[in-house]
C-alpha cells in the first residue's frame, strides 16, 4: 500500500495547520491569563474584579464548548 501525494498533502495540513496552529492559538489567547494568575499568586498582585469576572467567562466558555449532549 503506498500514500499518494494528495494524501500525504493532507496528511501534513493536518498535522501543521490544524493541529500546531490550533495549540498555538489556543496556548496564545489563554497565556495572558494564566501570567496574570500567576502574578497574583507569586508576586502577591491585587486582583481586580474585572479580571475575576472576566476568568469567569472564560472558565463558562470552556465548559459551554466541551458539555456533552
Amino acid at each position: 500500500m503506498s500514500l499518494s501525494p494528495v494524501a500525504l498533502a493532507s496528511l501534513a495540513y493536518q498535522a501543521v495547520i490544524v493541529a500546531f496552529a490550533s495549540y498555538l492559538a489556543w496556548f496564545w489567547l489563554l497565556t495572558p491569563m494564566f501570567g496574570v494568575l500567576c502574578g497574583v499568586v507569586l508576586l502577591r498582585e491585587p486582583l481586580t474584579g474585572y479580571f475575576a469576572l472576566a476568568a469567569l467567562l472564560v472558565a463558562a466558555g470552556i465548559v459551554l464548548v466541551n458539555l456533552r449532549r
